[in-house]
């Protein structure tokens, strides 16, 4: 018997918003709708979908209840995202 532990390394920030985009595609949602559903504004899911703001507790409780997907896989996927960005940009500035 084999026992591998496999991880999910991404070496590329990858945000969350790409995910969410195609699923409220999926699910026929508009920003806007999302918005509505989860009590934030417009201008904070589009910020969500293209990866310029954090997805928050209670953002991410909202897609529980859409999606039936724990709010923590939202919430480690983000954190990740930021955790790359971060980790890309100081590699940037190094090369400089």
């Amino acid at each position: 018997m084999i026992n591998r532990s496999l991880k999910y390394d991404p070496q590329d920030p990858v945000a969350p918003g790409g995910t969410l985009c195609e699923a409220i595609d999926y699910l026929k949602i508009s920003p806007a709708e999302l918005a509505q559903i989860t009590h934030t504004t417009v201008s904070y899911v589009e910020g969500v979908l293209d990866g310029t703001a954090a997805v928050t507790n209670n953002f991410a409780e909202g897609l529980t209840k859409i999606m039936k997907v724990p709010a923590d896989f939202w919430l480690r996927y983000d954190a990740e995202y930021w955790r790359l960005k971060a980790s890309e940009e100081q590699r940037g500035r190094k090369s400089i």
